[in-house]
Formats: C-alpha cells, structure tokens, sequence
C-alpha cells in the first residue's frame, strides 16, 4: 500500500516534471537547430557579400591574378571554408581557390544558396558598379537601377562539419537532460526544469555572441583589427557621397610595405604578421577619428581622409613613411627596418567615384615603387 502510494506521489510528480523537461528540451532543440542554421547560412552569405566589392574591382582593372589571390586570401582564413570561385556573367570560371563546385547553381540576377549534407554554397551575383549621373542643372545624383548589370558571381562553399558537430553536442545534451528527469526523484523536478531554463537562455546568449562575432568578422581585418575591405568600401561611399553634396575636400592615401615578401622570407611568417600590426598601429596612431583606415589586402592599407586637402594628406603621408622608417622591427637577436610607399590621391567631382579614387592613389603608389620606393606619389 505504501509502496503504492510512494509510486503514485512520484509519478504524479516526476509524469509533469518529465513532460515539462521534454517539451522544453525538444523546443530549445528545435529552436537551436534553427537558430544555428540560420547563423550559419548569414554568416555563408556575409563571407561571399565581402567578397563582391573586391571582385567587381578586380574585374573591372582585368587582374586574373588578384582575384585568384582574393579567393585564396579567403579560403586560407577560415579552414571551414572548402572552396571559393569567381565566374564571369557567362558562367566562364575566372578563379577557383579549392575544390570547384559539384552540381553548379543556376546563374541569375538573385543569390543562391543550396544546403546540401556536407556543405553549403553561396552563389552571390556582382553587380557592376553604378556610376552616378548628372542633371541638367550639373549637380551630381545617385540613380540606381532596379537590376544592375551583373559581372559575375562569387561562390563560397563552407563546410557544414562544425554546424553538425555542435548539433550533435546539442542533440548529446538533450538526451542527457531528458534521461536525467527519468532518473530523478520529485522533489528534484523543479531543479531539472530550473536548469533547463538556465541552460536554454545560456544557449540562447551564446548564439548571440557567435551571431554578434561573425558580423565583426565579416567587417574587421582579424590580424591587424582594422576594417576589411568591404567595411571601408561601405564607409568610404558614404564619405563620397557627403563630399558631392557639401562640396568639401578629401583626399585618399593608398600604402602598402616595401619588399615586403623578402621580411617573411627572411624572418619568417609570424615576423611578417608583427610587421603588419606595427604598421597597422602606427597609421591609426597618425590619423584622426574621423579618418577611415583599413586594411586593402595582404600588406596594403587604405586611408580615406574627408575634409582633407592634398597638401594636409601629404604631410600625413610623409610623417607616417618617417614614423615606419625610424622605428626598427625585432626577429630574435636581429634588428631590422622596413619602409613603406604611400599614393595619394585627392577627390574632384570630374570623377565622383570611389573606384576612380582608388585607381588614381593605386596607380600613384606603383609610380612610387617604379621610382625607387620609400616615397609618396601623387596620383
């Protein structure tokens, strides 16, 4: 009877207990699954999006090579990439960084994605650049058209093994939780749903911070800390467009480091990475808050500078070049220096584009390593 009874009380305890843990648990899991998911295919679409801008310029100056770099640039940093490749708008590959890509995607103007077991593929078209047009009054309007021409298509493959594997951690932890509640006495219920909970918000937080993690990523240099790339090409329109409508100055400083191939030859890879943290440092500690630096690819640095005139950006230039130079690097007992070339390039609305920009202030910078390097040329 008492053994009855002490059943009966249990059950009536543990029964709601184990289907409020159950339902819990099965609703956290499902939730996560989908919240991990949709993590995971944002972040696929960021890391392809990054890779737009960059291609498009590529594309547009005809350097084959540059883009085989950039997709390398982007599989080697981060391993769970497994492929990256360009196409032109015909679907002709221009380079392939990895494996390339099993049963292609259908090539339109609107991003694909296809998730399949193992991987995931990112298929994003690269509109080509809009060149804003001018009225009859001669002011300068931004008209974007509804479809922009494509140039190409950029194609992330990202491995899906990490996804599933904290999947299957997740999945672990749940049937552990589950078979726990199974084993519990009453009195013991309240904990298990208390835990639950904590663990769900927990959960819940920790997909945030890797959601938060993976937008800085997308938009911050991991070696260095600067903008990539895409971040300052976002800020810089915005700067170009302030500087059509009030009509102020700016100017823009393209750098890179001299013979910088010879620094990680001759001292190694991880002193090369130092040398460009040194760099990176002494161009943030040159330049004011309102300044856009970033870092352009490999050891080249870009400096947008609104409210700028030429010969203000060049005295910036020149006390950075003699900042590098006097500051020595360490590789073990040795001491070495470097120098660095600077471009610069100052805005004019005869050509209101940041790719003209650029063009000017890169063509500047190949001047001054034509020139002897160590200098700052004017585009």
């Amino acid at each position: 009877m008492k053994s009855s009874l002490r059943t009966r009380l249990l059950l009536s305890a543990v029964v709601p207990a184990l289907v409020m843990v159950t339902l819990l648990e099965l609703f956290f899991f499902v939730r996560y699954q989908a919240d991990s998911e949709r993590s995971f295919r944002e972040r696929g679409i960021a890391i392809a999006r990054q890779l737009a801008p960059a291609i498009e310029f590529a594309m547009f100056s005809g350097s084959y090579e540059t883009l085989l770099m950039l997709a390398d640039g982007m599989r080697k940093g981060d391993p769970q990439i497994v492929s990256v490749s360009v196409l032109d708008k015909a679907g002709k590959m221009l380079a392939l960084s990895g494996l390339p890509v099993q049963n292609p995607l259908p090539l339109s103007g609107e991003m694909e994605i296809r998730d399949g077991q193992a991987v995931t593929t990112v298929q994003v078209p690269i509109p080509k650049t809009a060149v804003p047009l001018t009225d009859d009054a001669g002011v300068w309007v931004d008209q974007t058209t509804e479809q922009a021409a494509i140039a190409g298509y950029s194609i992330v493959v990202i491995s899906r093994a990490e996804l599933a594997a904290r999947q299957k951690e997740m999945l672990q932890v749940t049937l552990g939780i589950m078979l726990g509640g199974l084993l519990l006495a009453s009195w013991l219920s309240f904990r298990i749903a208390g835990n639950v909970l904590a663990q769900l918000d927990a959960a819940a937080k920790e997909l945030r911070r890797q959601k938060e993690a993976a937008e800085l990523l997308a938009r911050t240099d991991e070696l260095t800390g600067m903008p990539n790339r895409r971040a300052f090409y976002e800020a810089a329109h915005h700067e170009i467009q302030r500087a059509l409508r009030y009509g102020v100055p700016m100017t823009l400083i393209i750098t890179d480091i001299d013979h910088f191939k010879s620094i990680n030859d001759n001292y190694g890879h991880h002193v090369g990475d130092a040398v460009l943290q040194a760099f990176a440092r002494t161009l943030a500690a040159s330049i004011r808050e309102v300044d856009l630096a970033g870092r352009w690819g490999g050891e080249e640095f870009v400096i947008l500078m609104p409210d700028t005139t030429l010969e203000e950006a060049l005295r910036v230039a020149e006390r950075m070049r003699l900042a590098v130079a006097g500051a020595p690097m360490r590789a073990g007992r040795h001491s070495f220096g470097y120098t660095t070339s600077f471009g610069v390039a100052t805005f004019s609305t005869d050509t209101p584009t940041l790719d003209v920009l650029l063009k000017r202030a890169d063509a500047a910078l190949y001047r001054a390593k034509e020139l002897g390097r160590n200098r700052i040329e004017i585009g």
